[in-house]
């Protein structure tokens, strides 16, 4: 039997009408805790199962002068211990946001009155509460029942009605388990894992329901999940994180304002170098199919090269994070080639020749990569990111207004370069050589495969390892 039907049962022996409506009569006055008709225990217990049916009325009339009078006068019959169990397990840890002190004195008084039972061998509240107090009294108690169930590896139903709390499958209590057992996955889990809970999580109801401290329970979930340190989670474990909280690029968005502006910035930031990779791996990707497809045996020629080079900032850790940028038919070969695993955004460029073409910016820092597929060429730019690279709300952008929003208020040779990819590898250098101007320097050796830099170091110049200089963590380590 559940809570409600509990609560149906013991509403109708001894309490007739009359009495539910003098009990709400009583909670509606002035003073409820000094009203005469709580020297009537049956107008007590009616008061308790009217508070465990009725949540509005509880909120609005359950405070602790109240229930103290209730409790003392309502003699703690069975049905009365009942009644107050089920105001208990239902709204649990609301209580005290009801009334300072209130979940105390529920949670007190319960045990007073199930001790005054008499003992029987039915695995019900009462003998949850007598038996098991670690993982009923307290707000401790649904941590402890959600550990249980991890540690026996066995569903949360069965480990509650084995404890004797099968009714109270609903409510606060069960709730807070529930949510604590899946926190207490995640933090056990391996993040480059796949689970078969990771689908519950970005459920509405559960990503949306409240948790502590004022936040939704997707909140804990989005922190949790994004603790676990690591480079490459699964695609399962990265698309649950994006089907709850959306990209956490996207400032300023509907999405972000209600999920990430609650997570702490270390975590958005782990997650944004996730995508980053996974923006990285895309384009490349996307620009090898394009060279095969078209037999265009010029890009694939150098394709190592730049390959290598967005790869060494990555692995360096110099990139802060990326954004997409792809043509019709460029987006429909990315899709393609991801299917129903696409994890990141790419937003459309129109116009032009932009069809076939995939375009990624990469924020390092103190200076900024934008690099296109086949002909487009490579901007290295200094000084702050170009604005059109943080407007997510833009749906979409045209060849002329990406450009110009690339190059805008920007001195050629001073604030950023255009650089030919050639088959002479000059753009490495001097991509290189301005990001050394920008105050970054970045090991010519990490960007470039071991023939490339034979071949570059021999023919073109290269930036000066500073004194003292370090080589980053690589990404990974």
């Amino acid at each position: 039997m559940d809570a409600q039907a509990m609560s149906r049962r013991i509403d109708n022996p001894g309490l007739s009408a009359k009495s539910n409506q003098t009990a709400r009569a009583v909670l509606g006055s002035e003073r409820p805790e000094l009203h005469p008709e709580l020297a009537d225990r049956k107008i007590c217990r009616a008061i308790v199962t009217l508070w465990s049916g009725d949540r509005k009325l509880a909120e609005a009339s359950m405070r602790t002068p109240v229930l103290q009078t209730v409790c003392d006068n309502g003699s703690f019959t069975r049905l009365f211990t009942f009644a107050l169990a089920n105001v208990y397990f239902t709204y649990f840890d609301c209580l005290d946001d009801w009334d300072v002190g209130l979940f105390t004195m529920t949670a007190e008084r319960l045990q007073q009155a199930v001790s005054q039972q008499s003992t029987t061998h039915s695995r019900d509240v009462l003998f949850a509460v007598r038996a098991r107090p670690e993982v009923t009294i307290g707000k401790d108690a649904p941590s402890a029942i959600a550990r249980l169930a991890l540690e026996e590896d066995r569903d949360l139903p069965t480990v509650m009605k084995d404890a004797g709390l099968g009714d109270y499958a609903t409510g606060r209590y069960a709730e807070t388990a529930r949510q604590q057992l899946y926190l207490d996955r995640i933090a056990q889990a391996d993040p480059q894992q796949s689970y078969d809970w990771l689908s519950d999580l970005y459920q509405s109801e559960i990503a949306d329901a409240p948790a502590s401290g004022g936040r939704r329970f997707g909140h804990l979930v989005l922190e949790a999940m994004t603790n676990h340190r690591t480079d490459n989670p699964s695609r399962d474990w990265e698309s649950t994180i994006l089907k709850i909280g959306d990209d956490p690029r996207a400032r300023g968005t509907v999405n972000w304002n209600k999920w990430w502006a609650r997570i702490p910035l270390e975590n958005v930031r782990r997650v944004i170098a996730w995508l980053s990779g996974e923006d990285i791996r895309l384009f490349l990707e996307a620009v090898e199919v394009y060279g095969r497809k078209n037999h265009h045996s010029d890009l694939l020629r150098m394709f190592s090269d730049r390959e290598r080079f967005l790869k060494g900032l990555l692995e360096l850790n110099m990139v802060k994070e990326t954004r997409l940028f792809a043509g019709r038919s460029a987006r429909s070969a990315i899709r393609q080639i991801m299917g129903t695993d696409l994890r990141t955004s790419i937003t459309p460029i129109t116009g032009g020749n932009y069809s076939s073409t995939a375009v990624i910016f990469m924020n390092c820092g103190d200076f900024h990569i934008v690099e296109g597929s086949h002909n487009f060429k490579v901007r290295v730019l200094r000084g702050d990111p170009p604005e059109i690279m943080s407007d997510w709300e833009m749906a979409q952008i045209d060849n002329y207004s990406f450009l110009y929003g690339v190059e805008r208020d920007r001195l050629y040779g001073e604030d950023y370069v255009s650089l030919t990819h050639d088959v002479h590898k000059k753009w490495i250098s001097d991509a290189l050589l301005f990001i050394e101007q920008a105050g970054q320097y970045v090991s010519p050796e990490d960007v470039m495969t071991a023939e490339t830099y034979q071949h570059v170091s021999a023919t073109r110049p290269l930036p000066v390892r500073p004194k003292n200089w370090q080589r980053p963590n690589r990404r990974g380590q």
